[in-house]
């Protein structure tokens, strides 16, 4: 009985020494494939880094875009604006030193703002002509927003242009 009470543990030493060199095997496994993923991830998220980076800039590239043309055309408004009012204070016969139309249109050219017609060069101060004949003649008018007039009637009342009244 000792002899084969010997002999099983030697049997089971055997299968110790193989189970345990397959246990070490997979442990080696394992880590290699611990650290694949590892290195799997890292380049994943190195990656996701440089186009989260790329899109910030992109972004903001965007936004600055966005804000220049923003401003631009908040100036080509403006001057437009300016232009337009030059042109109605030359049509009713005062002149703003602060308003010299030939330089407003030259920054207007310089920021790249389209053309502003001068209103009675192009036949939108017709309408204008004929407000300012009704309140010479006593009419009372009222001016739509295409500027032509709505009706007119005698009287000696207020006159309605572009929803300001001006007392008469």
């Amino acid at each position: 009985m000792y002899t084969e009470a010997c002999e099983a543990v030697k049997v089971l030493e055997a299968r110790l020494k193989k189970a345990e060199i397959t246990i070490s095997d997979q442990g080696k496994i394992v880590e290699a494939k611990t650290q694949h993923y590892e290195d799997k991830l890292k380049k994943v998220t190195q990656d996701a880094e440089v186009k989260l980076a790329a899109a910030q800039v992109n972004h903001e590239q965007a936004m600055t875009s966005f804000r220049d043309g923003l401003k631009n055309s908040a100036i080509v408004s403006l001057v437009q604006a300016r232009i337009k009012m030059a042109y109605k204070a030359k049509d009713a016969g005062f002149e703003y030193p602060t308003w010299p139309v030939d330089s407003l249109v030259a920054k207007l050219k310089d920021v790249g703002g389209s053309h502003v017609p001068h209103p009675t060069k192009s036949g939108i101060g017709e309408p204008l002509k004929a407000v300012d004949a009704a309140v010479e003649t006593g009419e009372k008018t009222e001016a739509r927003e295409d500027g032509g007039d709505v009706g007119a009637e005698k009287a000696g009342e207020d006159v309605v242009v572009c929803g300001q009244r001006s007392g008469r």
